[in-house]
């Protein structure tokens, strides 16, 4: 069945059979998932669980041209004071309250949507549903069709109440249901070619790494759905094609693009350390044209040479390091640290399914018995696996389990590892933690640590 022909998005349990709980070895994962579908886990005590809407929040951000209206408690909307920081998106919550719970809140809905159009006057409002939303069975469609008749403004809900799914992952692709069904228009003749760069959890700087690598090939890129606005979202069926900073978060997009508009998918790995980002490239310009295909060596040349500088100083040499992120990502990821002399100690991953378990053989050059664990949010299960491991480094997107636990740490949030120059940003980044670092361990400050890690 065609993504687009459901009314709702799938969870990716149910459209990938997607697992969120497993520990283990590297061996023990890559025979666990040879098969066709994978045996699910249950965590009997879960920590913290990031829901989908979190995941929606953050890819919708950064669109600029909207309003988004959270119809929900406050509690919420916390996240949107994060991810808003710096950023020009307005957002409202309709604030419900325990008698909402019971007698619905259609009319502070209404009122909240009708504020945030005064204000704003915006191409395009987003309703983001909540758990609260699943309680008291609100019709918020209907409201949702009668308000944008009434202000004539296009304003479109997105379903995800927090208790359909463990892997909040799922709340990226029902945005992109969205964008699909209602913003993305058929394919158009265009003056000049261009592509779609794909990307939903990069910080801009990553984003704008790549954007610079093509731009100097002569590669105009379309970057959605974050940092070019609702136009770029509605061109995005006319591209040549389609290329993803990161296939696992992406692949809904890719594969909606690809069945309902005829847009090709390029597959690629997320461009982290010189070979990923040298196939990224090439793939990239081989694909668009001729021009840009014979440029694209005399490019890598002259970026590979100032990335060798950075290399060259191996930061990690003699390091275990354990990694803590994606697993596209960390594919990428674990060649880094190679390159930069470090062994990966551990890892752990989101989650594990049909669309990124072959990803896993991509890791066959690790140890069999290199520590696998799948724990989105369990910090618990981080910590402890951090302790009885004791790496020398720590990367992902959390940095507070290894920190708590005096482990050195680099956390990739705001870090710029992409492209060539996210090669050297990392090898100056982990050479400049792992002084700051000697220079504790010089004042036993380690110990120091340790002791005031609680029970």
């Amino acid at each position: 069945m065609a993504l687009l022909d459901s009314r709702k998005v799938l969870t990716r349990e149910k459209r990938n059979g997607t697992l969120s709980h497993y520990h283990g070895t590297l061996a023990s994962i890559l025979e666990d998932s040879a098969g066709e579908t994978l045996q699910q886990r249950v965590r009997t005590f879960s920590q913290s669980t990031p829901g989908e809407i979190i995941y929606v929040l953050e890819a919708i951000s950064a669109i600029p041209g909207i309003a988004v209206v959270i119809n929900g408690a406050a509690g919420c909307s916390a996240s949107a004071l994060r991810f808003n920081a710096g950023r020009n998106v307005p957002w409202y919550s309709t604030n419900l309250n325990e008698g909402d719970t019971i007698l619905g809140g259609d009319q502070k809905l209404r009122s909240a949507i009708q504020r945030a159009y005064n204000e704003n006057h915006p191409e395009l409002i987003y309703i983001i549903g909540s758990p609260i939303i699943a309680i008291n069975n609100d019709d918020v469609e209907s409201v949702v069709r009668e308000m944008g008749e009434e202000l004539d403004c296009r304003i479109l809900y997105i379903d995800v109440n927090g208790f359909r799914t463990k892997n909040a992952v799922t709340g990226y692709d029902a945005l992109y249901h969205s964008l699909l069904k209602n913003l993305i228009e058929p394919k158009q003749t265009q003056s000049k070619p261009f592509i779609n760069l794909v990307s939903v959890s990069e910080n801009p700087r990553n984003t704008a790494a790549i954007a610079d690598l093509l731009g100097a090939l002569d590669i105009p890129c379309n970057i959605i759905p974050r940092f070019s606005g609702i136009r770029a979202i509605r061109r995005a069926g006319s591209a040549a094609f389609s290329v993803s900073l990161n296939d696992g978060e992406n692949e809904y997009l890719m594969t909606g693009l690809e069945e309902s508009f005829g847009v090709p998918w390029l597959r690629t790995n997320p461009p982290v350390g010189t070979a990923a980002v040298y196939d990224f490239v090439k793939k990239a310009a081989a694909k668009f044209s001729p021009e840009a295909a014979a440029s694209a060596g005399a490019l890598i040349e002259k970026e590979q040479r100032q990335a060798r500088l950075s290399l060259s100083k191996k930061p990690f040499a003699g390091k275990r390091i354990f990694l803590d992120m994606d697993l596209h990502l960390l594919v990428g990821f674990s060649s880094l640290v190679d390159e930069l002399g470090g062994e990966v100690s551990g890892i752990a991953i989101s989650y594990l399914d049909s669309g990124n378990k072959e990803k896993l053989k991509e890791l066959a050059f690790l140890p069999p018995a290199t520590p696998v664990i799948i724990a989105q949010g369990q910090q618990f299960e981080i910590a402890n696996l951090l302790y009885k491991s004791v790496p020398d480094f720590y990367i992902g997107k959390s940095a507070r389990a290894a920190a708590r636990l005096g482990i050195n740490a680099l956390a990739i949030d705001r870090l710029l590892y992409y492209g060539y120059t996210g090669v050297g940003e990392t090898a100056r980044r982990a050479a400049g933690a792992d002084s700051v670092y000697a220079e504790l361990l010089k004042r036993k400050e380690k110990k120091r640590i340790f002791t005031l890690m609680p029970g």
